[in-house]
């Protein structure tokens, strides 16, 4: 790939997120995860003159730094990796309908400081979202890729020229660069988020997870104690509390069944 002009930049990168429908935990398996790094990658050989700068796969999102000639290529690959996973997923979870919340979001990189901005915060989100303590402990990301086996220096080499490191490491601005929009910000692993309003329920009903997975009638109050404070699917609830992921629809469903008219 040879070095495009830096004032092309803008038309050459983009930052993809993709998340799962209601915020659900539609990669909480590493099984799943490695699954949909593999569909992205036999995807980017297909289509040809599309390059993956980074990646990170969380519980219900992924991120993608992507180099393409011709931006329009995108669209065409997260459609067929999109269509592919939800297939992929429904058929190992045994459910139906969408697996992806809409379109994909998308941001168009501006500059070289923001090229490099959004790769150190598509590395950072496991150690946000309290995942692990450092971002080289990841496994679904491509951190390794850069500091470890360096496999993708050559893709920034030919984005910025040699001296990329330096900027990378001299820039004041990096970690503070504005590069998401609000939409993308809203965007996060709620994992901790859901987990700490459980322990709070917990404490207030004296109870424990342990107690909680024994009693239909606590998950269902722990439900509607989550749906107050925070939107989460039945599937991303089963998910935490470690329990069947079809427990919350099967209970729903037997209530209604005993309802006398």
């Amino acid at each position: 790939m040879s070095r495009i002009a830096r004032k092309n930049i803008v038309s050459k990168v983009i930052h993809i997120v993709t998340k799962g429908i209601n915020r659900e935990f539609i990669f909480y398996k590493n099984e799943y995860k490695e699954k949909y790094i593999s569909l992205v990658n036999i995807a980017i050989k297909e289509l040809a003159d599309i390059n993956l700068i980074a990646y990170c796969i969380m519980d219900n999102h992924a991120h993608f730094l992507i180099y393409a000639e011709q931006i329009n290529k995108v669209e065409k690959l997260m459609r067929k990796v999109n269509t592919s996973y939800a297939i992929f997923y429904n058929f190992h979870e045994e459910r139906e309908g969408y697996v992806f919340s809409s379109r994909y979001h998308s941001q168009l990189i501006e500059n070289e400081i923001h090229l490099l901005a959004c790769i150190n915060y598509i590395h950072n989100n496991p150690v946000k979202a309290g995942l692990t303590d450092r971002m080289e402990k990841y496994k679904y990301s491509s951190y390794q890729l850069f500091f470890c086996r360096k496999k993708n220096f050559k893709i920034l080499s030919s984005l910025l020229g040699d001296d990329w490191k330096n900027l990378f490491c001299n820039s004041k601005n990096i970690e503070d660069y504005n590069f998401i929009d609000e939409e993308l910000r809203d965007i996060k692993d709620d994992r901790r988020k859901i987990e700490q309003i459980i322990s709070e329920f917990c404490d207030e009903n004296k109870t424990s997870i342990a107690q909680i997975k024994r009693s239909n009638d606590l998950i269902i109050k722990l439900k509607k104690y989550l749906n107050k404070r925070h939107r989460v699917s039945n599937k991303s609830i089963c998910t935490i509390l470690g329990i069947g992921k079809n427990r919350i629809s099967w209970i729903e469903k037997r209530a209604k069944k005993t309802i006398k008219y």
